[in-house]
């Protein structure tokens, strides 16, 4: 073989593997703009202000990242958006679809989608629906070892709307065998704003299917705005690398669930 067909082969291989381990925001279908009810940053978020933040969950770029994606990634195997759904789009959430966006709220239905901001922080990627929605993602792609994300009600809709925010509780489960299940979540609890809870699990070998439903908590699904917030699956490469930390603690702690 050609020293310069070896030299271009390398290069193509460069490229490729580049593009299947990093997943980038940009490659999504994102909002265009601000969003119907736009986010703020302030330097303490306000219980009774929707969409303030005085946090940020950024993106992950570490190689090895796989974000949960609705409409720009693909599936079985990822792309630089991440990885989509396989299971109908009508299930992908209860009410306000179809669902034409990434890294999105339900807003009030298409055209009215909002950025992710649960509890006071702003996620740069995550996936957000209205209960009751279940979404399946097929693992079979790559050989990913662990899931992560935060869960809670979109701060769209509290605490001016509905009386509470909303409320849902969020069950995970790979091949039929449940790993997080969430209590029930309100949007606020006595006008304060509920904390984004995370989720934290490792996913068997050899792993096939990862479900994700999103309930109503039982109180009915009105105002029910679920969002998971850095939804994200790590393989092998992502996990050899410390995680940049994203959350300053100034403004309080997430609570974390197992």
């Amino acid at each position: 073989m050609k020293l310069t067909n070896i030299c271009v082969l390398i290069v193509m291989l460069i490229a490729a593997v580049a593009f299947s381990v990093h997943a980038g925001k940009d490659d999504c279908e994102n909002i265009d703009g601000d969003g119907a009810k736009p986010i703020k940053e302030v330097g303490k978020e306000g219980d009774a202000t929707q969409n303030d933040y005085d946090e940020v969950v950024e993106e992950d770029d570490r190689k090895g990242v796989t974000y949960l994606s609705f409409i720009g990634g693909s599936q079985p195997k990822p792309n630089a958006c991440g990885l989509s759904p396989k299971n109908p789009e009508a299930e992908w959430t209860g009410w306000g679809g179809p669902i034409d966006t990434d890294n999105a709220t339900i807003g009030e239905g298409g055209g009215t989608r909002n950025h992710i901001v649960i509890g006071g922080i702003y996620f740069e990627r995550g996936i957000g629906a209205h209960s009751i929605a279940t979404v399946v993602y097929d693992l079979s792609g790559d050989n990913y070892l662990k899931f992560e994300g935060y869960v809670g009600m979109s701060d769209e809709k509290d605490p001016a709307e509905c009386g509470h925010g909303g409320s849902g509780d969020f069950i995970f489960s790979v091949d039929g065998k449940q790993m997080f299940k969430s209590e029930t979540l309100q949007g606020t609890d006595g006008g304060k704003n509920v904390d984004a809870v995370k989720v934290e699990f490792d996913i068997p070998a050899g792993a096939k299917e990862l479900e994700i439903i999103m309930g109503d908590g039982g109180d009915g699904a009105g105002c029910d705005h679920s969002a998971i917030g850095d939804a994200k699956l790590l393989n092998a490469q992502a996990l050899a690398v410390e995680p940049a930390n994203k959350l300053p603690t100034i403004w309080g702690h997430l609570k974390e669930s197992y």
